[in-house]
C-alpha cells in the first residue's frame, strides 16, 4: 500500500523493436544519457547477446554461443584450465566471474579486462548484423566483481563501430552535410584515455567547429576514409560531437539524418532538372516560351511573367549543389529572361502605338501612366546595367582561364546591355588583340579607344592603348598614349617604365 495521496510507482518503461546497427548505437547512447540500468537483449536468427548496463554504462556482455561464454573465453586465454572451464559451463557468466574472483587465481584487473574484451567481441558481432531485434529489461544488475566507467563504455562502442554494417547510407548522409562539426561542450570525455588509432586521433584534432565532415575526411589518405568516417559518425551519434548548426532539436537521430538527406537529395534532383529544362528553352531562343506568355500578351502580362520567372530562378532560391553545378546556366537564364522581357515588351509597345483606334484622352490617367512608365524605364535601365556587370564578371573569369573566345563573347553581351562601361571595352580590346587577324586588330583598337573616350581620366586605359600600339611596333602612337597617361597621373609607374623602354624617336 502506498501512502494516501502518493502516486503508485510507474511500471518500468519497456523498449522493444527491430533496427539496423546505426540505430543500435543511437539506442545505447540514449540508455547511457538516461542512466538506465538493465539488460539490453539483442537477437538475430536464433543467436542472442545481452549487454549488461549499469546506469547506462556497459558492465559486461553475455552470449548464447558457447565460444562466447565466459568459461570458454577464459580457457582460450589460458586464464583457467579446460577442466575448470567445463565445470563452470553450467553457471551463468556473472556467477562464473564471481567464482573465479573468489578463488583468487586470476588478478582482478586481468579478470575485468577479459570480461571487457568479451563484451567488445559480442558488441562488435551485433554491429556486424545487417538487422537485429532488441528489447530492454529494466532493473539493477546483480553485482559483478568489478565496475565500469564511461570511458570504457564509449571505447567499446567506438571500436565496435569500426566494422558496423549498413554504414554506406549513413556515411553518404553525413558527407553531404554542409554544416560544420564541433566537439560537444556539455559532455566531457577524456579522449587521451581512449585507445584511438592514429587516424582517429588526427581527425579529432581537425574538428574545430568550422570544418564540414567531407572537408575533415579529405585530410586523410583515401584508404583511411572509411575508418575515419565511422569514427566521425561514432562521435556524432554518441553526442561527443555535434553538427553546427544542429540538424534539429535534441540529440542526433539516424532516421532524421538519413531522411533529411534523402529529402535534400530529391529536392536537388528536382531543382537540377528544372534549371536544365529552363536553360534548354533559353538556348532555343523562344522568348515567349521562356517567359511563359502567349502571343499578343500585353506589356503588363509580360512584366508579371518576367518578375515571376526572375524570382523563381534567382540563384539564392536553390540548394548549394545546384548553384555550384549550374552556375553558368543560371546566369544565362537570368540574362535570357531580361532579354526576353525587353524584346517582348518592346513589341507590345510598338503594337500599341500602331493601333489606329482613338481613345478619349484622360489627363489624370496620362499623368499616372507617365509616372509609372518613368519608374519602369528606370527599373529596366537598372536591370540592363546589372546584367552588363554579370556578363563582365563572367568575361573576366574566362580571361583568367585563357579562354579568349568566350571572353570576347561575354564582353559583347555586356556591351549590348550597357555600352558606357570603360572596363568592358578595355577587356574586349585586350581579348581581340590576341588574334593576329587584321580585322580583329582593328576591332581591338576601336574598343581600346572607346575605353579612353568613356574614362579619359583613367591612366590605365591610355597605357592599355599604348601597349597595343607598341606590340604592333607603332612606337609614335604608343608614345603619345603613354604621355597622355602621364598628363592624367604624372607619377604613373607603368607609363614611365613603358616610355623608357620605347626606342628613341628618329631625328
Amino acid at each position: 500500500m502506498t501512502a494516501a495521496g502518493s502516486p503508485a510507482p510507474a511500471a518500468p518503461h519497456t523498449l522493444r523493436g527491430h533496427c539496423a546497427p546505426p540505430a543500435l548505437a543511437e539506442l545505447i547512447r540514449d540508455l547511457y544519457l538516461e542512466e538506465r540500468s538493465g539488460t539490453l537483449v539483442i537477437s538475430r536468427s536464433g543467436v542472442e547477446k545481452q549487454l549488461i548496463l549499469d546506469r547506462g554504462m556497459i558492465l559486461a556482455a553475455t552470449s548464447s554461443l558457447d565460444d562466447e561464454r565466459l568459461p570458454a573465453w577464459l580457457a582460450t586465454r589460458k586464464l583457467i584450465m579446460p577442466d575448470e572451464a567445463e565445470a563452470l559451463r553450467r553457471l551463468d557468466d556473472r556467477r562464473v566471474a564471481d567464482t573465479v574472483a573468489r578463488r583468487g587465481n586470476i588478478d582482478p584487473e586481468t579478470l575485468a579486462g577479459a570480461v571487457r574484451e568479451l563484451a567488445l567481441q559480442a558488441l562488435t558481432a551485433v554491429f556486424r548484423w545487417p538487422e537485429l531485434d532488441y528489447h530492454f529489461v529494466e532493473g539493477a544488475p546483480e553485482p559483478w566483481p568489478f565496475t565500469t566507467n564511461a570511458v570504457q563504455s564509449f571505447e567499446m562502442i567506438i571500436r565496435a563501430l569500426r566494422s558496423m554494417a549498413g554504414f554506406d547510407q549513413v556515411r553518404d548522409a553525413v558527407m553531404r552535410q554542409d554544416r560544420a562539426v564541433r566537439l560537444a561542450e556539455d559532455q566531457y570525455l577524456p579522449f587521451d584515455k581512449l585507445s584511438l588509432s592514429s587516424i582517429e586521433g588526427y581527425l579529432l584534432s581537425r574538428i574545430d567547429g568550422r570544418t564540414r565532415p567531407r572537408d575533415i575526411l579529405a585530410q586523410v589518405p583515401p584508404a583511411e576514409e572509411d575508418a575515419g568516417g565511422r569514427f566521425l559518425f561514432g562521435l556524432l551519434i554518441l553526442g561527443l560531437a555535434h553538427f553546427h548548426p544542429p540538424l534539429g532539436p535534441g540529440m542526433l537521430s539516424c532516421s532524421h539524418l538519413v531522411k533529411g538527406d534523402e529529402e535534400k537529395r530529391r529536392r536537388e534532383e528536382a531543382e537540377l532538372a528544372e534549371v536544365r529544362a529552363c536553360y534548354a528553352v533559353a538556348k532555343s531562343g523562344d522568348l515567349a516560351a521562356l517567359l511563359g506568355v502567349q502571343p499578343g500578351a500585353t506589356k503588363e502580362q509580360i512584366r508579371t511573367a518576367y518578375e515571376q520567372k526572375k524570382e523563381r530562378f534567382d540563384p539564392g532560391r536553390f540548394l548549394r549543389r545546384v548553384r555550384t553545378e549550374l552556375k553558368e546556366e543560371l546566369l544565362i537564364i537570368e540574362a535570357s529572361l531580361l532579354e526576353g522581357y525587353l524584346a517582348l515588351r518592346g513589341k507590345a509597345l510598338e503594337a500599341g502605338m500602331s493601333d489606329g483606334r482613338k481613345q478619349p484622352l484622360n489627363m489624370d490617367e496620362l499623368a499616372v501612366r507617365k509616372g509609372l512608365n518613368k519608374t519602369r524605364n528606370q527599373a529596366d535601365e537598372e536591370e540592363r546595367v546589372r546584367l552588363a556587370e554579370v556578363y563582365l564578371a563572367r568575361a573576366r573569369d574566362y580571361w583568367k582561364m585563357g579562354d579568349v573566345y568566350s571572353c570576347v563573347q561575354y564582353c559583347e553581351f555586356a556591351r549590348s546591355h550597357n555600352d558606357g562601361v570603360a572596363a568592358v571595352h578595355a577587356l574586349l580590346g585586350l581579348a581581340l588583340a590576341r588574334n593576329p587577324d587584321h580585322r580583329w586588330q582593328k576591332r581591338a583598337e576601336a574598343a581600346l579607344i572607346r575605353a579612353t573616350d568613356i574614362e579619359p581620366f583613367n591612366p590605365s586605359y591610355w597605357v592599355g592603348l599604348g601597349d597595343f600600339y607598341r606590340n604592333l611596333h607603332l612606337y609614335g602612337k604608343a608614345r603619345r598614349q603613354y604621355e597622355k597617361a602621364l598628363k592624367v597621373q604624372p607619377a604613373h609607374i607603368a607609363a614611365q617604365q613603358a616610355l623608357k623602354e620605347l626606342p628613341s624617336p628618329r631625328d
